[in-house]
């Protein structure tokens, strides 16, 4: 076989693996950009929720601004980290299902956190209704349930 020939096959081997290979390296690069949006935010929401334990420690004692303050800054961050994945991509099957999940569970957690907050705010220090809590306690619980399926998966 004539050296141009061989060079020439090897050379559209090397292209073809390329473009075959192509589409796994991008579905690796996408699922890796939805843990490093997630990585990203990591340190910010458990910050946030430090700050909502510490605000619920409080609010019996009538410290209502540190918890809404709380409230409000975790629900604004779960809406943005939300947002920022919503705008990834991911391009392997459990990659999408994991990105739908978590992007359900954190949609939840925020309602919750939301409704919890506006709860407090109409209560004015005063105890919140326990049927508003066990309600927001349960979707937190059905949004970390999502969330926490959605990690594995993407994990």
């Amino acid at each position: 076989m004539p050296r141009a020939i061989r060079r020439c096959s090897v050379l559209s081997g090397i292209a073809l693996c390329a473009v075959l290979g192509g589409p796994i390296a991008v579905a690796q690069a996408s699922d890796n950009t939805l843990r490093a949006t997630l990585n990203s935010y990591s340190q910010r929401i458990v910050k946030d929720e430090n700050a909502v334990k510490n605000g619920l420690i409080g609010y019996p004692k009538g410290k209502v601004k540190p918890l809404v303050r709380a409230l409000t800054r975790e629900v604004a961050d779960l809406h943005s980290l939300k947002k920022k994945l919503a705008h990834d991509s991911a391009s392997s099957a459990k990659g999408r299902k994991a990105k739908a999940d978590i992007v359900k569970g954190l949609g939840l957690i925020a309602t919750a956190y939301g409704a919890l907050r506006h709860d407090v705010q109409v209560a004015h220090g005063g105890p919140v209704p326990q049927s508003k809590v066990n309600s927001a306690v349960a979707t937190d619980k059905k949004g970390r349930k999502k969330l926490l399926a959605g990690l594995k998966l993407l994990g």
